[in-house]
């Protein structure tokens, strides 16, 4: 799980999961209240790994899986990925480039 690199506590789940919905550039560490930057390497995973579920249907397409098995199969993945994605959160006390 996510640790802040100022208090070095570790965040729980729920916290780690709510700071996926803060469209801020900074997250405040829910334990000593500093700044946090998402590290380069998180921000590619948090875009990456929703994307490759979107892009799941298009082979199920290409092999002629009907609608109504592949509306299923994304809801399940969509839900899997949202709850999967705090374990890739990680923080840094600086603010990174993306390149």
């Amino acid at each position: 799980m996510t640790t802040c690199q100022q208090c070095h506590s570790e965040w729980t789940w729920k916290e780690s999961f709510l700071m996926l919905f803060s469209f801020k550039k900074a997250v405040v560490c829910p334990y000593c209240d500093r700044e946090q930057y998402l590290t380069r390497r998180a921000r590619n995973n948090l875009s990456v790994i929703p994307s490759i579920v979107a892009l799941l249907w298009l082979p199920m397409i290409a092999f002629q899986v009907p609608i109504s098995v592949i509306i299923p199969i994304e809801v399940v993945m969509a839900i899997g990925t949202v709850f999967i994605l705090p374990y890739f959160f990680e923080v840094t006390d600086h603010n990174e480039p993306l390149w």
